[in-house]
């Protein structure tokens, strides 16, 4: 491995290559751009955390050229989609974490993936898909002040600690508007329209699934990193990555509740709307009895026949109007008796 001197210079090339693409942009909630580098390299007390974003398959090719990284890992970095996965290797370890983000355009919980390569003195932080969250994080506690000198303190593997357990940290506002908006729900299920209460838990359980499906791979993947050994784990290292895993577990088991009580709300939901449509078709029914002997009764006179009860008096349509009221006012006292209005 080259020395700490010349990992920079191994991985950024010179200016003169990047002529276009040595910035990223990151999109503000005011749709105004911040710009950062393409490759960045932070160096205090001996560690080295270079952060790549949006890599390229050129400058994988040159991470490979300074850390011995193998080819299946090389792949993992330029793909998109990996599962999150923690593999150790003799020189180095290699992470692969998800990082759940709310898309407010959208109203939904989508997945970043983050990359990370651990050596004995170095951090290789890899963002496939660097957003506003983790690039305030970098300036709030990686770029200079008490928190860099903190984070930098104790070697890599503390640095990588550090970084990982305060993006799990920025997940769990995320979990709080989950339950937040349930409480919302659970308040309206009664008082607002069917489409509006449907639509909203919809979109809590479609968000409360997948943001389970992003945090469930990684506990089982923290968890099954701390059995392992390595010569960079030592033990009061590895009791710094059990508080990521207990981290997993919290988030994981109010998703949990959270799927528990939607479900819940929903069952809810649909007997309210149930008693509601049985109070609808309970009410129609009446009405059609009502109405049925009554229709059967102007039907027969509306036939124009001349030896029917009152068909030439003067006063027949009074007196068919009080056979009307004499057989409705019964029918109406009869439901009412029953309890069925």
């Amino acid at each position: 491995m080259k020395s700490d001197s010349n990992i920079l210079q191994s991985i950024i090339p010179d200016a003169s290559d990047l002529p276009a693409k040595i910035l990223d942009m990151v999109k503000k909630p005011d749709d105004q751009t911040k710009k950062y580098k393409k490759i960045e390299k932070i160096t205090q007390k001996n560690v080295n955390l270079t952060i790549l974003r949006s890599p390229t398959q050129k400058e994988v090719s040159l991470l490979q050229k300074t850390y011995p990284i193998h080819e299946l890992h090389a792949d993992d970095i330029i793909s998109s989609v990996q599962r999150p996965k923690i593999d150790l290797e003799e020189e180095y370890i290699f992470f692969v974490f998800h990082l759940p983000r709310f898309n407010t355009q959208t109203n939904r919980i989508e997945s970043s993936e983050i990359d990370a390569i651990l050596t004995k003195d170095d951090v290789v932080l890899i963002l496939n898909d660097p957003f506003l969250m983790i690039e305030e994080f970098i300036d709030t506690n990686l770029r200079g002040g008490t928190m860099q000198e903190k984070f930098f303190s104790k070697g890599s593997g503390f640095l990588l600690y550090q970084i990982i357990d305060g993006l799990v940290d920025t997940i769990f506002p995320l979990i709080e508007q989950i339950e937040n908006t349930l409480e919302e729900i659970d308040k309206e299920v009664f008082s607002k329209t069917a489409r509006f209460v449907i639509k909203k838990i919809s979109l809590v359980r479609r968000n409360v699934i997948y943001f389970q499906t992003i945090v469930k791979p990684e506990l089982n993947a923290f968890k099954n990193f701390e059995e392992t050994a390595h010569p960079f784990l030592t033990k009061n290292l590895k009791n710094y990555f059990r508080n990521i895993t207990d981290h997993f577990k919290r988030l994981y088991d109010r998703l949990e509740d959270a799927k528990e009580l939607t479900d819940n709300l929903s069952l809810t939901f649909e007997s309210y709307l149930s008693f509601r449509t049985n109070e609808t078709i309970k009410y129609l029914t009446v009405f059609s009895a009502i109405l049925l002997p009554l229709t059967l009764l102007t039907g027969i006179y509306g036939m124009n026949l001349k030896f029917l009860p009152f068909a030439g008096h003067p006063d027949a349509f009074f007196l068919i109007g009080l056979v009307m009221a004499a057989i409705v006012v019964p029918m109406l006292a009869f439901f009412r008796y029953k309890h069925l209005i």
